[in-house]
């Protein structure tokens, strides 16, 4: 992710909210990415094509 955007700041369990087995990608507050919602997990092209699309 850094190579496609070298500014962006990665982040885990913010504020220690998390779950167990959760994986969310959020950006400004919006949620791009649930596995609950996806019931999968997302490879990194994935995660790169929608940070792409709301950057």
């Amino acid at each position: 992710m850094k190579a496609a955007f070298p500014d962006i700041e990665i982040a885990g369990n913010e504020g220690g909210n998390y779950r167990t087995g959760a994986f969310e990608v959020t950006l400004d507050g919006k949620l791009l990415f649930s596995h609950f919602e996806q019931g999968s997990f997302p490879d990194s092209a994935d995660i790169v094509r929608l940070i792409g699309e709301n950057f």
